[in-house]
C-alpha cells in the first residue's frame, strides 16, 4: 500500500511516501504562504527521487485543519484532484490529530494547539493507548477526548481543569496528571496557560512540535486498515472559525441576490459552507 501525504496546514508544509513497511521519503519546510506554489513542485520532485510515479499510488492523505484556511485548501484541493483522478483511495486527518500523535510517546494528556488568531487557539485534547501485538509489535493508537476546540488560552485552560476529573479521576485521590502542550504557539500563549496551569503544564518546543507528513502518513494508514475512507467529492476542510471574508456584492445579480440567514444577516456560499464546519 503506496501512501502520498500531503500536509499545508499551516507555514510549516510537509509531504511524505510511505507503505505499511517502508518509508520512502519526506520533504518538511516553512513557506511563506507560498503553499499553492511550492506544493507540486515538492511532490515531483519526491516522486522522483524515489522512482515513483503517480498511477503506482494506492492512496492520498491529507492534513484537513483547522490551520491556515488557503493553506489547508491547497493541499486538500490538490489531494482530491489526485483521488478523483487517478481513482485512489483518500483519508483526511485532522491537523490537530497529526500534532498529538507525534507526542504519542508521552504518558500524560496531550493537548495539542494551533494560533487561530485573535488571542485563540485551537485545540484538542488526546490520551494513547499502548497496543501490542501476537508478535511482539508494539503500536499506539491516540484516543481524542472531547471536541475540537476553539478557545481563549484562559478558556482553554478552565475547559481542562472541569473535565481533567472526569477524564482522570481516581474515586477519593484528588491528584491529576499534567497536561503536554504541544504544537505552534506564541510566547503568550505559552505564557498564559503556564500561568494559570503552573505544575501541571509541560511544554514541547517548536521544533520537536513540528509537523511531519510521515505522522499523518501513518495515522492515514491506522484508518486504511480499519476501512475509514474519505470521498474525494464531500471531503471538507475541518473549519472551526468562519472565514473572514463579507458578501461582494457584485456577486448579488448573479446569484439572484444574497442569501438571508434567519438572523437576517447576508452570508456569501463560501461562508455557508465554512458553517457547516
Amino acid at each position: 500500500m503506496l501512501l502520498l501525504a500531503l500536509d499545508t496546514s499551516t507555514r510549516q508544509s510537509s509531504i511524505a511516501l510511505c507503505s505499511e513497511d517502508e518509508f520512502y521519503g519526506e520533504y518538511t519546510w516553512s513557506t511563506d504562504n507560498n503553499h499553492s506554489v511550492e506544493l507540486l513542485d515538492y511532490i515531483q520532485r519526491l516522486l522522483a527521487e524515489c522512482k515513483v510515479t503517480l498511477p503506482q499510488l494506492d492512496a492520498v492523505a491529507v492534513a484537513t485543519g483547522p490551520g491556515s484556511f488557503n493553506g489547508v485548501r491547497v493541499a486538500l484541493a490538490t489531494a482530491k484532484a489526485l483521488s478523483f483522478a487517478l481513482q485512489k483511495s483518500l483519508i483526511g486527518v485532522s491537523t490537530l490529530d497529526i500534532i498529538a500523535s507525534q507526542q504519542r510517546l508521552a504518558r500524560v494528556p496531550i493537548c495539542a494547539v494551533l494560533e487561530a488568531g485573535r488571542t485563540e487557539l485551537y485545540a484538542a485534547c488526546y490520551v494513547s493507548d499502548e497496543l501490542r501485538s501476537g508478535g511482539g509489535e508494539l503500536t499506539y493508537r491516540l484516543r481524542r477526548l472531547g471536541d475540537y476546540l476553539l478557545f481563549t488560552p484562559q478558556r482553554l485552560v478552565a475547559y481542562l481543569q472541569e473535565h481533567a476529573s472526569e477524564w482522570f479521576g481516581i474515586p477519593g485521590e484528588r491528584t491529576l496528571p499534567p497536561f503536554l502542550f504541544c504544537g505552534e504557539m506564541n510566547a503568550s500563549s505559552r505564557q498564559a496557560l503556564r500561568a494559570q496551569m503552573q505544575e501541571r503544564s509541560l511544554f514541547i518546543d517548536s521544533i520537536q512540535s513540528t509537523r511531519r507528513a510521515s505522522t499523518l502518513a501513518m495515522l492515514a494508514l491506522q484508518r486504511l486498515q480499519d476501512g475509514i475512507l474519505d470521498d474525494p467529492l464531500s471531503l471538507e476542510p475541518l473549519y472551526l472559525r468562519r472565514p473572514s471574508i463579507t458578501t461582494s456584492s457584485r456577486k448579488q445579480p448573479l446569484l439572484g441576490g444574497a442569501a438571508q440567514r434567519t438572523t437576517g444577516q447576508l452570508t456569501t456560499e463560501r461562508e455557508e459552507g465554512a458553517l457547516r464546519h
